[in-house]
């Protein structure tokens, strides 16, 4: 008989009748959970462990199966792992948030110095009840650091339906008594939790992931690649006042090749500021395999550098105003979803420009239409020139259709999300630093356009996302300015009306699929600070662990696990610099429950501001639904046709871009007031330093 049983059998009289926390850590349904027994040492990883939870019947759960062998190969939990508790009976819920919460220990690097310190006490948020099996989920309150021990911990301060205070489950007790090496690790860390008067009757200890860890190890190799940085032939310059015409020739199909044109409107006044385009390529070290995932490793060797290189094409628009002698100063600008290098970049350029700034961009990973795609020039001769546009969108799920953004979300046969995409989109703007450093010659002078000591960042949306994870690894950009960001990318996938067709999609395909209201599904989940959500749908409970699965093999490529380390936890070797939010109310992409989540896990509260489309709205009924892409003209290129937003939409947007401009002119030391053509054109501000993050969507 196991040594555990007979000692909670031993311990059986110990326990007054009741309702009890079950204990069962070999098994997550019953846990409590996360908890470090589902691991096993290994040297090779930096928290010296690896997870190793039980994997699933692959025959009739294969997409189950496939997720726990990857998870195995993590060496931790996520850094915003669910809790996941099971009573023996019905539980009062109102008391729940009182009596489980997380105590951080004791963290198991000197990387970094994190945002907890031992002893720290994170309460939970976010609580789902399932009374058919009578347990408790829920999220922490706040990001938890990487590569720490957590403690779960459940006290008698949750009460069952009765009123009476749960108790302790006699195996729990058994394993405050027992000498097997979890038990005495968690017996030690209960130990040191002072939770007077309240008593401790369940309690896990887990880990948490080294999630930052493959983007650092592949910063240390660019070193060893060569960006080789080219003009495009046969020309690579356009002036702006000489171009009548720019026709993206976006390639849309696959055997035969098939293509839509978008032509991009050239209107003199909005692009004001900006002297000439500049098309060139660079070279930067490709992770991704065939199927455009990362493949996994342990967290502590270093990176191998790959063999295989991505020719990265780059627009770089430079203002009229004089060179300096050092160069321009330049924004790294990072676009959206569905945008390409083309878009977002060129709508902001000019409000840069106009302040002293050369604006550079590339295409994200899976973005920029097929890689057949070319982008023409016609100047006021009629001459056309016709370039490589570097599209990086590929035919991933074989449908013979290539999206704008195909390459870049995966669902199928393992979600893997945006991780890969963005990490390597991360990878290619760290290696457009180092180009930029190394020194970029774009007139043939033989000396550099840019200046190598004044890097920046811009982005809007997803180029927010990923623009995240470049700051907390990359020391050379100087500060940057991130609009309408958000994380976790599952709560933004779940939560927002752009991405439903996504996370639909992605239930519908896993075998068997989990969709539990025909064509949709409901899962029933709960915004953070509301109250406890009780789930009654069918359904509802496997489709909430499926998120929560995704989010954690998601975490290493998500903004939520780099976001604290831009101000309250810096990485090693990269240092805190300015970072400035926009986000907007009641945006319909970017729910604002994820930009404040992110706004919270940087830190950042006192360098955000809040466009308050609701007021803009009001005053000015044409404007666009969705505030989105306020930033960029309230336009998208992920389409056809381009509509300009009408004189309010013009003020608004102006209003942000020189709001960033000024900040990255100030060098990250002042943020201005963006209240002034607003004021004009609508007689009131619409911008403001939130008093609180909104926690609901605004519409």
């Amino acid at each position: 008989m196991p040594r555990l049983l007979v000692l909670a059998l031993a311990a059986q009289s110990l326990v007054a009748a009741g309702t009890t926390v079950l204990f069962d850590p070999a098994t997550p349904a019953t846990g409590p959970f996360p908890t470090d027994y589902l691991t096993l040492p290994d040297p090779a990883q930096k928290t010296g462990l690896r997870m190793d939870i039980p994997v699933p019947d692959c025959g009739s759960q294969y997409t189950a199966c496939q997720e726990a062998g990857l998870l195995d190969q993590a060496d931790g939990f996520s850094i915003r792992a669910r809790a996941q508790v099971r009573f023996s009976g019905p539980v009062n819920t109102a008391t729940l948030r009182g009596g489980i919460f997380f105590v951080a220990l004791d963290n198991l690097t000197q990387d970094e110095t994190g945002i907890h310190k031992p002893g720290d006490r994170i309460a939970i948020n976010q609580v789902v009840y399932d009374p058919s099996t009578n347990t408790v989920y829920a999220k922490p309150d706040s990001v938890l650091d990487q590569h720490r021990r957590y403690a779960l911990v459940v006290t008698d301060g949750v009460l069952d339906a009765g009123g009476s205070a749960v108790a302790a489950d006699a195996a729990y007790q058994a394993c405050m008594l027992s000498a097997t090496p979890y038990c005495v690790s968690l017996a030690k860390a209960v130990s040191g939790i002072a939770t007077a008067p309240q008593k401790i009757v369940a309690a896990s200890v887990f880990t948490t992931m080294s999630a930052t860890a493959w983007l650092e190890h592949a910063r240390a190799i660019l070193d060893y690649v060569p960006p080789v940085p080219m003009l495009v032939q046969p020309q690579s310059a356009f002036h702006i006042g000489e171009v009548t015409t720019v026709v993206l020739h976006e390639q849309i199909g696959v055997y035969p090749p098939r293509f839509t044109d978008l032509t991009l409107p050239l209107d003199p006044t909005l692009l004001s500021g900006v002297d000439r385009v500049v098309i060139g390529s660079f070279f930067s070290p490709s992770f991704l395999e065939d199927d455009q995932t990362i493949r996994p490793g342990p967290t502590l060797p270093e990176l191998t550098v790959p063999s295989k290189r991505n020719q990265v094409f780059f627009n770089a628009l430079l203002p009229k105003t004089p060179q300096p002698a050092g160069g321009y100063p330049v924004v790294i600008f990072g676009h959206g979803f569905g945008d390409s290098r083309f878009g977002g970049p060129t709508a902001v350029a000019p409000t840069l420009a106009r302040a002293g700034f050369a604006v550079i961009a590339i295409n994200a990973v899976g973005h920029g239409f097929g890689p057949e795609s070319t982008v023409s020039f016609v100047d006021k001769s009629g001459k056309s020139t016709t370039l490589n546009a570097g599209g990086r969108s590929l035919d991933i799920n074989g449908d013979g259709i290539i999206e704008g953004n195909e390459g870049c979300a995966l669902v199928t046969p393992v979600a893997y999300g945006t991780r890969d995409c963005f990490r390597q989109t991360v990878v290619d703007l760290m290696q457009l630093a180092r180009t930029i450093r190394l020194g970029l010659d774009m007139d043939g002078d033989g000396k550099p356009d840019l200046d190598a000591s004044r890097i920046y960042y811009a982005g809007q949306s997803l180029g927010a996302i990923y623009g995240t994870m470049l700051m907390a690894v990359e020391p050379t950009v100087r500060a940057a300015a991130l609009n309408v960001g958000g994380a976790s990318t599952v709560d933004i996938a779940r939560w927002s009306n752009a991405y439903r067709g996504l996370t639909t999609q992605t239930l519908a395909l896993r075998v068997p699929p989990l969709l539990n209201k025909g064509a949709t599904y409901d899962e029933d989940y709960v915004l953070p600070d509301q109250p406890v959500k009780v789930t009654t749908v069918p359904g509802a409970m496997a489709i909430q662990n499926v998120f929560e699965t995704l989010e954690w093999l998601g975490i290493a490529g998500d903004p939520m696990a780099f976001a604290p380390h831009l101000k309250p936890s810096p990485l090693p070797k990269a240092p805190a610099r300015p970072v400035l939010i926009q986000f907007a109310r009641a945006d319909q992409t970017m729910p604002n429950p994820a930009s404040s989540a992110l706004i919270r896990a940087a830190g950042l509260q006192s360098n955000t501001w809040i466009y308050r489309h609701d007021l803009a709205r009001a005053k000015a009924p044409d404007l666009p639904a969705d505030p989105h892409s306020f930033l960029v003209l309230f336009v998208s290129l992920n389409g056809s046709t381009i509509q300009l937003p009408g004189i309010a939409g013009l003020a608004v947007s102006l209003d942000a871009q020189q709001q960033i401009a000024s900040f990255l002119a100030a060098d990250g030391a002042t943020i201005p007031d963006p209240n002034v053509l607003v004021k004009l054109i609508l007689g009131m501000s619409v911008f403001e330093i939130p008093a609180v993050l909104p926690q609901d969507f605004g519409y």
